[in-house]
């Protein structure tokens, strides 16, 4: 084994193990990953609970070597939280220095949670040290060593003061709670367990240093370039800065994925870097999936279907509800036999998102199951049934 494809092993093999040890979170540690590798920083959206904490802590923990900070902001948050407190012996020489050993100023990796409680007293540092990795001090700048800084927040900004910082965030990624009874069977039987597969601060490095060095295909800059001119005409425009930084998630891709060269189907990792609104997810899922991944595209397709068959489902009130719920369970499942049929046919590194909606058919289509069942309970207890 070369000490490239080493490196790149124990990378994959921290991120499976995260996986393994998070439920239903293999999008998020991608991205996180992802976003790692190539020195950017990363954004996870959900509602509180559902472990986007937990989901970085395990990550930066499994960083031998690596300086971590991590702190907690509220709207009352000061610069001395983040940057350190004033240094009082610079004061009586007439300096103006803070301390800054255990501060973001000295970590190589970062969590911010409630990011977007920032203040502006904070706002303008934290855009230097997470954009230019510099640290402005008494009229100096000094380089600081964050490789990522993660945030966490339950919703985007809304104050529009707060979008440079957003901006920054190159990977977002909604957390959603978990919906599969599987999973949470497998939460509630959840044990806490010790921490996996690890890598030192110089391999990570290395990594980096490797995704760097994969080459930008023509074919992957075509591609590329098609999503823009799409997205642009569905009014969902990204800055040249955004592109530029985008092309590194691109690499970062087919590294993980072992390829030498990016494709056009590395591109999929684009669906975390393109929109801004909540509103434009979907819109850039379908254009970049188009391109990247087409059994992503229609599994989405596949998913929406569904979703609209099951918000047809008749009120549990309804005269003859098992009846009304036959067609819409025949439905189901033949769109589920549609994706399984599909998964069966594509090569399992792109089938996540497949899989993903498949899982969500099943739900569907259980509890319309269980709603058809309940009806004929009660039809046949009913005073006067056969």
């Amino acid at each position: 084994m070369t000490a490239s494809t080493d490196v790149r092993a124990k990378v994959i093999g921290m991120r499976d193990d995260l996986a393994n040890t998070l439920i239903e979170r293999e999008v998020a540690i991608e991205a996180a990953f992802t976003a790692l590798l190539c020195g950017e920083h990363a954004l996870l959206l959900g509602p509180h609970g559902t472990g986007k904490s937990l989901l970085v802590r395990n990550l930066c923990q499994r960083i031998d070597g690596a300086r971590y900070y991590e702190r907690l902001l509220t709207r009352f948050s000061t610069p001395e939280e983040l940057f350190g407190p004033l240094s009082l012996s610079a004061l009586e020489h007439d300096r103006y220095e803070r301390v800054t050993a255990g501060t973001l100023v000295e970590a190589q990796v970062a969590f911010i949670d409630e990011v977007f409680k920032a203040n502006s007293a904070i706002l303008n540092t934290l855009l230097g040290v997470m954009n230019e990795r510099i640290y402005h001090e008494g009229g100096s700048a000094h380089p600081v060593p964050l490789l990522s800084l993660f945030g966490a927040r339950n919703e985007t900004p809304e104050d529009n003061g707060l979008n440079a910082l957003y901006d920054r965030f190159l990977v977002r990624v909604i957390v959603p709670p978990l919906t599969a009874d599987d999973s949470i069977r497998r939460l509630l039987a959840m044990q806490e367990q010790p921490v996996g597969e690890m890598i030192s601060l110089a391999e990570l490095t290395e990594a980096q240093q490797q995704v760097a060095s994969i080459a930008l295909s023509s074919e992957a800059t075509e591609a590329m370039l098609t999503i823009k001119h799409e997205l642009e005409a569905e009014g969902i425009a990204a800055s040249d800065r955004r592109w530029r930084a985008c092309s590194k998630l691109v690499r970062a891709r087919a590294w993980l994925e072992g390829d030498a060269e990016t494709t056009s189907e590395h591109c999929e990792v684009l669906t975390h870097a393109l929109w801004t609104e909540l509103g434009h997810i979907r819109a850039v899922e379908r254009v970049v999936s188009r391109i990247a991944n087409p059994l992503h595209l229609e599994a989405i397709e596949l998913e929406d279907a569904a979703r609209d068959l099951y918000d047809q489902r008749p009120a549990p009130d309804h005269a003859h509800l098992a009846h009304a719920l036959e067609p819409l369970l025949k439905q189901l499942a033949d769109i589920h036999a549609r994706l399984e049929q599909r998964i069966s046919k594509a090569p399992a590194k792109r089938t996540y998102r497949a899989r993903q909606a498949l899982g969500r058919v099943e739900t569907w289509h259980r509890a319309l199951s269980q709603l058809a069942l309940k009806s004929l309970s009660k039809l046949h207890m009913a005073p006067g049934a056969a």
